[in-house]
This record gives C-alpha cells, sequence and structure tokens, in this order.
C-alpha cells in the first residue's frame, strides 16, 4: 500500500535506535520499526496516531504507551474492561498500546503472542469496550483501515480510511 505524506514528521525514529527499545523485555516488531523509521510520529488516515520511536518523544511508545497501559491496567483491576468479542482477562493484561484513535480507540500489541518478527494486534474499544483482533503486523492493520475491513476492526460505524499520514 502506497502511503501519501500529507506533512513530514518531526520525530522521526532511525533503524538504529528503535533496535534498542524494548518494551517488557521485547523487541519492537519488524512492521513497525520501518514505519517509524519511514514516516515517524503522526496521524493516520487522519484518525490514528501512532506513537513515536523516539524514547525522549513525549509521544513515544514509551511514554504514552506505559501511560495507556496503567489505564488498561486499572480498567480491568475494577471491572470495567469488556473483553468481547476476542480476548479475556488473560489477552488483556499482556497486552501494550503503540497507537489510538482520535475516537479513544487504543492499538496495541499482544506481547505473547509472537509470529516471526511481529506481534498480534488488537484494538480495544473506547472506553474499554471491547477487545478485537485486529492484524498480525501494522501494515495488514493499516490495509484493513482503509478498507471496508476496518468494520471488523473498528466497529460497523467506520468508512476506510484514506491512506494519508500527516507527519505531527
Amino acid at each position: 500500500m502506497t502511503i501519501h505524506t500529507t506533512a513530514v514528521s518531526s520525530s522521526i525514529a532511525t533503524r538504529r535506535g528503535l533496535s534498542s527499545v524494548r518494551i517488557a523485555g521485547c523487541k519492537l516488531p519488524e512492521s513497525y520499526c520501518e514505519f517509524a523509521a519511514t514516516h515517524g510520529y503522526g496521524r493516520f488516515g487522519g484518525l490514528v496516531i501512532i506513537y513515536s520511536g523516539v524514547p525522549e518523544h513525549p509521544d513515544s511508545l514509551l511514554a504514552q504507551g506505559a501511560r495507556v497501559k496503567g489505564f488498561i491496567d486499572d480498567a480491568i483491576a475494577e471491572g470495567c474492561f469488556e473483553f468481547e468479542p476476542d480476548g479475556d482477562e488473560v489477552v488483556a493484561s499482556r497486552l501494550y498500546p503503540f497507537a489510538a484513535s482520535e475516537n479513544g480507540e487504543y492499538f496495541v500489541w499482544d506481547l505473547n503472542e509472537k509470529r516471526a518478527d511481529e506481534y498480534s494486534i488488537y484494538c480495544v474499544g473506547a472506553r474499554m469496550a471491547g477487545l478485537r483482533y485486529a492484524a498480525e503486523s501494522l501494515g495488514e492493520l493499516l490495509e484493513k483501515l482503509c478498507s471496508a475491513s476496518i468494520k471488523n476492526v473498528m466497529g460497523p460505524g467506520y468508512t476506510p480510511l484514506l491512506p494519508t499520514f500527516e507527519g505531527l
């Protein structure tokens, strides 16, 4: 899929820098590293903010991801997380966020479901209302978000996004 860049990112990570980043002891998935080194931090399809791979950035995987991980963990502990249709408490407890929609959904990796150099991706519904399997890689996720499959990932109220990226 060709992604049309509308503005250059202020935070583009290097492959070398990304290779040293660890989340809960896990390396970053290859598809994310490719995206972060090419496009950087910004908004995909006018809706989805993909966190920066630069650790010092305030909206980085490490800073923002850890903050949202705390929200997820709190929602599970307080019984406010809905696991249907594709998850349960075990799956939800091992998720780590890497992106968020402006409507409140989070895109997360299941750090225990590794295939080659990728982790399974899930979409956490706004206000922790549902957990849906989304894709096997960031590239597959972006393709689904730009097709009718967005309804299976984010819900029936969504229409396909345009394959655009606006660096922030």
